[in-house]
């Protein structure tokens, strides 16, 4: 629990500083710039940075998921002054270690690699400052994970196949550009794979309807910087 919280304010204080950033950096670099230049019609970011990955819970035990470098490409399609279309990709492989809890699934691993690809389409907003242009966006799509072979306490190995997961992605962040068409890209990013346990269908008398249960089996954020290059 101490490092659960420990970890909390750790996050807690990298979303403040970077929800700060925009406006203290606009405070100092406001000049006309993004007036003069006129708007862009797309952007494209190169970004790596670091991924804390939360812990995931099952019925036979606990998953350890370690933290680890992160690096991806973005590509944000302008369709306002306000307003863009991004499309995303992102790639983590951070280690991970199962300790069983549950006499029925009595052997426990070593540790192994997860990498993951999120694969998401959604859409931002942003506010032209100068050359200060904070934004903040929300996107869908899925993840892929790609486990590598299991090494088993007990001895042997497990062999386990890659899986597809819907996910969902909340960001925060600004682009600084230092040029019209070359800049600097700050965010934070919060990462959601969602999985659906099951679903149904019901109906009577006072209506029908479908139903879909799902959870989130961990919460994971990364910090990031890079280029971004608009035209």
């Amino acid at each position: 629990m101490r490092e659960l919280m420990e970890r909390f304010r750790r996050w807690l204080f990298l979303l403040v500083f970077f929800a700060a950033v925009p406006g203290a950096m606009a405070q100092y670099t406001y000049d006309g710039y993004g007036d003069s230049v006129g708007p862009r019609r797309f952007d494209v970011s190169v970004f790596a940075g670091y991924q804390t990955n939360g812990d995931a819970s099952t019925n036979g035990g606990n998953l350890n998921i370690g933290d680890a470098p992160v690096f991806g490409a973005a590509l944000d399609w302008r369709l306002h002054s306000l307003a863009a279309v991004e499309l995303m990709w992102e790639y983590n492989n951070p280690d991970a270690s199962f300790y069983s809890f549950n006499p029925i699934y009595p052997s426990s691993s070593g540790p192994f690699s997860i990498p993951s690809h999120y694969f998401q389409l959604g859409g931002m907003t942003m506010r032209p400052m100068g050359r200060v242009e904070p934004f903040i966006g929300l996107t869908l799509g899925a993840v892929l994970f790609m486990p590598q072979s299991i090494s088993l306490t007990t001895g042997g190995t497990r062999t386990v196949s890659d899986t597809w997961r819907f996910a969902s992605t909340l960001m925060l962040g600004t682009k600084v550009w230092m040029t019209p068409n070359v800049g600097l890209r700050l965010e934070v990013r919060m990462l959601v794979p969602i999985v659906f346990n099951n679903g149904g269908y019901y109906g009577g008398t006072g209506g029908s309807g479908m139903y879909v249960s799902a959870g989130v089996p961990s919460i994971q954020f990364a910090f990031t910087g890079g280029l971004c290059f608009g035209k």
